[in-house]
């Protein structure tokens, strides 16, 4: 009776531990990391100490096993396709290519002081150097740091 109990626990846990992945919060985790332990205190309470030591032992390895069996066998199902990005994300046009610095363009937003111009013909986040820019008026670049870009309004 109390082995069909340690192995309910143990199937109870793992499938709780597993709905963590669907279910986020820790709450389902906890609860299933709590049934293992609880499988494991019953087996030394029922069965001695090796016994016990041999399922936390059994636990542990087919914890690690699982986890890595998930990453590997996860990702290919439907469900796990659906889960994960298959696509490539293009940081490349998100970075200014070239030192920017003189070149001019215009403000298509407020810029107080962070907002949106287009430079190039191309949507950059720029950052005014003083004061509040409106949209639509003319800018020009004066400091380029990393991907921060900082201008200047020009009359």
């Amino acid at each position: 009776m109390i082995g069909q109990g340690i192995i309910v626990l143990v199937l109870v846990g793992f499938l709780m531990i597993a709905a963590e992945v669907f279910v986020p919060g820790l709450i389902l985790g906890t609860l299933g990391g709590l049934c293992l332990l609880a499988s494991v205190v019953l087996c030394y309470f029922a069965y001695g100490a090796f016994w016990g030591t041999a399922a936390f032992a059994a636990l542990v390895i087919l914890g690690i096993l699982g986890f890595f069996l998930w990453l590997k066998l996860f990702p290919q199902t439907p469900l796990g396709k659906r889960m994960m990005l298959n696509k490539s994300l293009n940081t490349q046009n998100a970075l200014p290519t070239k030192n920017l610095i003189g070149t001019c363009g215009e403000s298509v937003t407020p810029l107080r002081p962070a907002g949106t111009a287009v430079i190039q013909g191309r949507r950059m986040d720029v950052v005014a150097e003083s004061g509040l820019i409106e949209s639509g008026k003319k800018i020009s670049v004066v400091a380029q740091e990393g991907i921060r870009i900082v201008v200047r309004q020009t009359d």
